[in-house]
């Protein structure tokens, strides 16, 4: 059986736009493409007054979470999280079930609930 090629990348406009029709501000992200096909985001969103880490995915990718790979990308994420200088937000989908937990391994605490899920602050601010 051939193994799939996962390459993670630099996110462009694009990209943002095929995970977040809706989106405006100004990001840092990182795309993971599978077989050519993006199929997985994560970054951080940079809009005043707090920036947003975010993520999302298609079910491609969840057999290959735990990648080298994908692992580099979050890691890039939080990377770019610790950089900046505004407060930082990440709201755990409440379909997803490991979001809490790699959101608290990153450093994000509970701060609020929220109609689209429960509000995490980065620890920093």
């Amino acid at each position: 059986m051939d193994r799939p090629d996962l390459v993670v990348r630099p996110a462009t406009r694009a990209d943002v736009t095929k995970f977040y029709p809706d989106s405006t501000c100004s990001f840092k992200a990182w795309v993971a493409d599978l077989d050519g096909e993006a199929v997985g985001i994560v970054g951080i969103a940079l809009a005043r007054p707090f920036a947003s880490m975010f993520s999302a995915f298609d079910e491609k990718l969840r057999p290959h979470l735990r990648h080298p790979a994908v692992l580099r990308a979050i890691k890039k994420a939080h990377l770019a999280v610790e950089e900046t200088k505004l407060p930082v937000l990440a709201i755990a989908e409440p379909t997803e079930a490991t979001a809490p937990g790699l959101l608290q391994r990153l450093g994000f605490v509970p701060f609020e609930d929220s109609v689209d899920g429960e509000v995490y602050r980065w620890r920093k601010h």
